[in-house]
């Protein structure tokens, strides 16, 4: 588990770096086109390709992190309401069901990968293999599915652990009623 971890914390450290990277991409394309339509009267007419398929790259990576955190993985408004008995479990079926849907994304984004690169098809301005943006999709998909586990793996193994120092406590409090 301690491997796992540790692959997952390099994981989450490269998506956080392609997160700033793409971020400051995206923002130097767009000041850059907007200063130059305006100082130059010509537009970068590339910027509005890349800085779309940029921000899908953004979007999957964050939401990514955010699984690893839980953030997409909770309803907090019917989970925090259940039971004890019933948390784990349901964050089990709401982290199964999560899996499903980003298994699909990542697979009709692989179909759409696989398909772009036998068309040989480019884009329309930069004239770039179309699959190299289309490749984050699946790529979002599989890090959304990876941290989709972990955070599963750390709540059930947080919440074994709060349930046994649980039964420890209550053993302990009821064997000292006993000796008294």
């Amino acid at each position: 588990m301690k491997i796992y971890k540790k692959i997952m914390n390099a994981l989450a450290e490269v998506e956080k770096i392609v997160l700033v990277i793409s971020t400051l991409l995206i923002l130097v394309l767009t000041v850059g086109n907007v200063f130059s339509r305006k100082v130059i009267h010509r537009s970068w007419s590339f910027t509005e390709e890349l800085v779309v398929a940029v921000f899908v790259l953004i979007t999957l990576l964050a939401a990514a992190l955010a699984c690893r955190e839980g953030e997409l993985v909770s309803l907090t408004l019917v989970t925090d309401r259940l039971p004890k008995k019933l948390k784990k479990p349901s964050v089990i079926l709401i982290t199964v069901l999560s899996i499903i849907f980003s298994a699909i994304l990542f697979k009709y984004g692989m179909d759409k990968v696989i398909t772009q690169l036998e068309n040989g098809k480019r884009t329309f301005v930069l004239n770039w293999p179309e699959w190299i943006f289309w490749s984050f999709v699946p790529i979002g998909a599989g890090c959304m599915i990876l941290h989709f586990i972990e955070f599963c793996l750390d709540f059930c193994s947080k919440t074994g652990n709060t349930d046994n120092t649980d039964n420890n406590a209550n053993t302990i409090t009821t064997d000292k009623k006993e000796d008294k």
